[in-house]
């Protein structure tokens, strides 16, 4: 089997990206508007940082096989922090990327389409090692299965994120930083992230989400994968956990997860909030309101013409950071429980929108095109 690193990319011709309208009024409550600095300059910080991978999802072309027997993929970008940056972005937000990327053709592809996005790559570290493929398999129903990587899994260059290289000021000056846990399955990035996650927790204006994403193929010893990232969740103020992750990683059943997220949010006592997807059957979430108050509910998925559902999750993520970034930051937002609901629907709409279109970059959607699918008036 050729890996899919060797293959000449047939899907590398992107959107331009397009400043998007920067206008806000469905928020009442906004006290500032991240979007309405649409264009990055050289000395400008960014509102939101996100923080590990990118890398390309290879797509077996031919459906129904085993990885074994594929003869042919085709690669998408990717990655869920860089999905959330350039779909940030892509929402009018000054967003920022730190990653490591390989000095390799598919690096400078991805360096170059987070560019189009108007991501800020500054601190985007190039290495010798190459850009992380993922095989995918697709069943002859197109359901999607992560099959391994065309090489060893920490060989890639995501895995040697340099500590010493992390832009500090950077990370404690931003409204919101966001990360994963696959990381946290390889030590040079382990380190980054958990550094990262410190100096937002020490800095009283920024808010740490934390998305779960677990993905058992990039860890060599799952059952460190468990220990691991059930510490490192406890930092978070925000958590994204879909319902089969809360029932992996706290033992609550999935319909239960989704059905009563105040049980979810009482796993993480420093958090002020949790997001729990399910797919088709929706999300739902909890925070915690002014004084003793908790604020809950759950958002029905939006019916859409599917075309591909990768990346609708990170959308969502990315919807909402946007949401209550408009809205004045976690404290503000969390002071009205209709406006919360309303974040929650907007973030609903981000993901909505990104399924209509292939590819988890390319179909994500601007303020517009989330307006359009919510039937909301600009």
């Amino acid at each position: 089997m050729q890996a899919c690193i060797d293959i000449k990319p047939r899907v590398l011709g992107h959107v331009q990206y397009q400043p998007t309208r920067v206008s806000f009024p469905r928020v009442q409550h906004a006290a500032r508007l991240p979007g309405s600095r649409i264009k990055i300059s050289s000395v400008s910080d960014p509102d939101i940082v996100t923080v590990g991978e990118a890398l390309y999802d290879c797509l077996a072309d031919q459906l129904g096989m085993p990885k074994e027997e594929v003869s042919s993929w085709t690669p998408y970008p990717g990655g869920a922090p860089a999905n959330v940056a350039t779909a940030t972005s892509r929402l009018g937000d000054r967003t920022a990327f730190v990653s490591a990327i390989g000095e390799d053709s598919l690096g400078d592809a991805f360096v170059q389409l987070l560019q189009e996005r108007g991501v800020d790559v500054r601190y985007v570290q190039r290495v010798k090692q190459p850009t992380r493929d993922v095989l995918v398999t697709r069943s002859l129903e197109g359901d999607r299965e992560f099959a391994g990587f065309g090489k060893n899994t920490d060989s890639y260059a995501d895995c040697f994120l340099n500590a010493s290289k992390i832009p500090s000021d950077v990370i404690t000056r931003s409204s919101v930083v966001v990360t994963g846990t696959l990381g946290l399955a390889y030590d040079g990035s382990r380190e980054s992230i958990e550094k990262i996650s410190s100096l937002a927790g020490a800095s009283a204006d920024c808010t740490l989400v934390v998305d779960v994403n677990w993905r058992p193929v990039f860890w060599n010893d799952t059952s460190k994968g468990h220990e691991m990232i059930a510490e490192f969740v406890q930092r978070a103020d925000i958590i994204k956990i879909t319902d089969e992750e809360a029932e992996w990683l706290l033992g609550v059943g999935s319909k239960e997860a989704l059905e009563n997220p105040e049980l979810v949010l009482s796993y993480f006592p420093k958090a002020k909030g949790v997001l729990v997807s399910a797919g088709e059957k929706g999300s739902s979430y909890a925070f915690h309101g002014s004084g003793k108050m908790q604020i809950s509910g759950q958002v029905p998925v939006l019916s859409v013409e599917i075309a591909d559902t990768t990346g609708a999750g990170d959308a969502y993520l990315a919807g909402f950071i946007h949401f209550m970034l408009a809205s004045g930051g976690i404290d503000a937002l969390i002071k009205d429980p209709k406006l919360v609901h309303k974040a929650v629907e907007f973030a609903t709409g981000c993901g909505a929108a990104t399924c209509t279109k292939p590819g988890a970059i390319d179909a994500q959607p601007s303020l517009d095109d989330v307006y359009s699918t919510l039937h909301w008036d600009m």
